[in-house]
C-alpha cells in the first residue's frame, strides 16, 4: 500500500485534484472506498459545487456525514449554505468585538459581501478547517475538490491569511497602546452602549477584536500546519492523457510546491490500451503517445499511475473498491 495514503500523526488528509471532467470525483470515491475496505475509518467530503460524488457512489448525500459501508462515511458540501454560514460566523463576532460602533448596518454590509470575489475560497478553507479541527474522528479525510483554480487558491489562503492577521495584530497593537497614552492623561476612555456607559479597552487581555484576531490566526496556522505537513496530508492531481490537462497539472505543481503543500501522486485516467493497429485510433493514440513522454519528462522522480479506460463508467461500491485498490495499492 502506497505510504502516503496511509494515517500519520493521528490522521491522513487526502486532496484530489485536477482540471473539470477528468475523473477527479470518481478517483476521490474509489480511494475513500479502498481505504475504508481496508479497515482505515474513512470521511470523503465534496467541496465541489458540482457535486456528482451522490452519483458516483449511487446515493443521495448531503452536508452531514452519511454512513455508506463499513468504515465509509460522505457528504457533498453546499457552497450557498458555506458562504452564509461563514458570513453569518463573521458578522456573530463583529457585533461582539465592535459593541460600541452600533452606527454601522453590519446586515446590509455582510448582504453586499456575499457577492464579493474570493468569498467562496474563504468560505472553503472554513468548511475544510471546522472538518480538520475534528480531525481525530477519523483515520482518512479525503476531500474531492473543485476544479484546479478554486483548490489552489484555497490552498494558498492559509499562508496569505497568516500575513494579513500579522498585519492586523500589529495595527491593533498600535492603536491600543494610543488608547492607553491617552487613558494615561485624561482618565478611562468611555462610550455609551444604549443607556449604559462602558469603557473602551487597552489592554491586548481585555481587547475582544484582539482575542479575536489571536483566535482566527491560531485557526489559520493550524490549517497551515496540517496542509503542509507531509506526515498528515498528500494531494493526488488527477488527468487525462491530454495536453490540456498536462498544462494544468504541471502549473499546480508548481503553486502546490510555493505553497509548501505535498504532492504524491499523478493518477492519469483512461489510458487507452491496445494491441495491433487500429487506424480510427491512429491519430488519438498517438496524441496520447506524445503526452505521456511529456509526462514522464515533467515528473520525473514522482509516481505516474496510469488508469486503463474501462468499458463502462465506474460506478457503484464494487466497481470503485476494485478501482480504488489499483491506485491504493496492496
Amino acid at each position: 500500500m502506497r505510504e502516503y495514503f496511509l494515517p500519520r500523526k493521528g490522521y491522513r488528509v487526502l486532496f484530489v485534484i485536477g482540471k473539470g471532467g477528468v475523473g477527479k470525483t470518481t478517483t476521490s470515491a474509489s480511494i475513500a472506498a479502498a481505504l475504508a475496505e481496508k479497515g482505515y475509518k474513512t470521511l470523503i467530503v465534496s467541496l465541489d459545487p458540482a457535486h456528482n460524488l451522490g452519483d458516483v457512489f449511487m446515493i443521495k448525500l448531503g452536508d452531514r456525514p452519511k454512513k455508506l459501508a463499513e468504515n465509509l462515511y460522505a457528504s457533498e458540501l453546499d457552497m450557498e449554505k458555506l458562504i452564509k454560514d461563514y458570513l453569518g460566523h463573521l458578522e456573530k463576532n463583529l457585533k461582539h468585538a465592535y459593541r460600541y460602533l452600533t452606527v454601522i448596518n453590519l446586515e446590509k454590509y455582510f448582504q453586499v459581501l456575499s457577492y464579493s470575489p474570493g468569498i467562496e475560497e474563504y468560505a472553503t478553507l472554513e468548511a475544510i478547517k471546522d472538518i480538520l479541527m475534528k480531525g481525530d474522528e477519523w483515520d482518512v479525510i479525503v476531500f474531492d475538490t473543485p476544479p484546479t483554480g478554486l483548490t489552489l487558491r484555497v490552498l494558498a489562503l492559509p499562508r496569505i491569511s497568516l500575513i494579513w492577521a500579522d498585519k492586523l495584530i500589529d495595527i491593533r497593537r498600535k492603536i491600543l497602546e494610543k488608547r492607553a497614552a491617552i487613558a494615561n492623561i485624561q482618565g478611562p476612555l468611555k462610550f455609551k452602549m444604549g443607556e449604559e456607559e462602558a469603557e473602551l479597552p487597552t489592554e491586548e487581555s481585555r481587547d475582544e477584536v484582539m482575542k479575536e484576531l489571536k483566535k482566527y490566526r491560531s485557526e489559520v496556522q493550524f490549517v497551515d500546519d496540517v496542509i503542509t505537513d507531509p506526515d498528515k496530508t498528500s494531494v493526488v492531481a488527477v488527468m487525462n492523457p491530454e495536453a490540456l490537462p498536462l498544462y494544468e497539472t504541471i502549473r499546480a505543481r508548481d503553486a502546490l510546491k510555493k505553497f509548501g503543500v505535498p504532492f504524491r501522486l499523478i493518477v492519469v485516467n483512461k489510458v487507452i490500451n491496445v494491441s495491433g493497429e487500429i487506424p480510427e485510433l491512429k491519430v488519438k493514440l498517438d496524441a496520447q503517445k506524445k503526452v505521456m513522454e511529456q509526462i514522464e519528462e515533467e515528473f520525473r522522480g514522482m509516481e505516474v499511475l496510469k488508469i486503463p479506460m474501462f468499458a463502462e463508467e465506474p460506478r457503484g461500491m464494487e466497481w470503485l473498491r476494485r478501482l480504488g485498490g489499483m491506485i491504493v495499492g496492496d
